[in-house]
């Protein structure tokens, strides 16, 4: 059984050049922007973020300012409780609320699950930068995919952040940018690249869909 860490709204976003390949892809890790809600954007308060920034994301995602206010309000309510800096929400609900709510154009909303014990590791890794409680449910939703990932000062990284792909030449990637490989084999490529990349343990995750698109 494979134990969900967490569920993610992820837009389908354009595969960088670095990664030399074409079409679309969906990433948990913060490296590709694609998590939503953008919390630095529409949330935090942060210096470095421009209010044209602000403005262009209420309009790419249709928010008007009651709907902007909204966002704040609930994002609010669940921050550090239901919801992570990193845009992971430990409840379906939740995701599902927020992706119907406000960013069902162009994204999917996803599962990540890990085996029991690389789920035990990764509550103990994540209890250092986040007060959430994961529940740890069965994740039941149709395979997605296959992601490496790492955990990091508060959020994921994949394999992919830093080209390690390269490393595995048996790696096929379906029209999600996800590992099209078994499980068995995704986790022969996880032992493969350990000590490479980012200072992580990489870990072999199941990618569930929890949505129609």
């Amino acid at each position: 059984m494979r134990r969900v860490i967490g569920y993610y709204i992820c837009e389908q976003i354009k595969i960088p050049q670095f990664l030399k390949r074409d079409g679309t892809m969906v990433s948990v890790s913060e490296c590709f922007g694609g998590i939503h809600p953008r919390l630095d954007t529409c949330f935090f308060q942060n210096s470095y973020v421009s209010e044209k920034d602000r403005d262009a994301y209420k309009k790419r995602w249709n928010l008007d300012a009651e709907k902007a206010e909204i966002l704040i309000k609930e994002t609010g309510t669940l921050f550090d409780r239901t919801l992570s800096a990193d845009g992971r929400f430990v409840s379906l609900s939740d995701a599902r609320h927020f992706y119907d709510s406000f960013f069902s154009k162009n994204c999917i909303l996803v599962s990540v699950s890990a085996e029991e014990k690389y789920f035990e590791f990764l509550k103990d890794e994540m209890r250092g930068n986040s007060c959430l409680e994961l529940t740890g449910c069965a994740d039941e939703h149709d395979l997605l995919g296959y992601d490496i990932l790492g955990w990091d000062t508060g959020s994921f990284h994949t394999f992919l952040c830093n080209s390690l792909q390269e490393m595995l030449p048996g790696a096929v990637f379906n029209s999600y940018g996800l590992l099209a490989n078994s499980y068995d084999e995704v986790s022969v490529f996880a032992e493969r690249i350990q000590g490479y990349g980012e200072p992580v343990e990489w870990i072999p995750c199941r990618v569930g869909k929890c949505s129609s698109v």
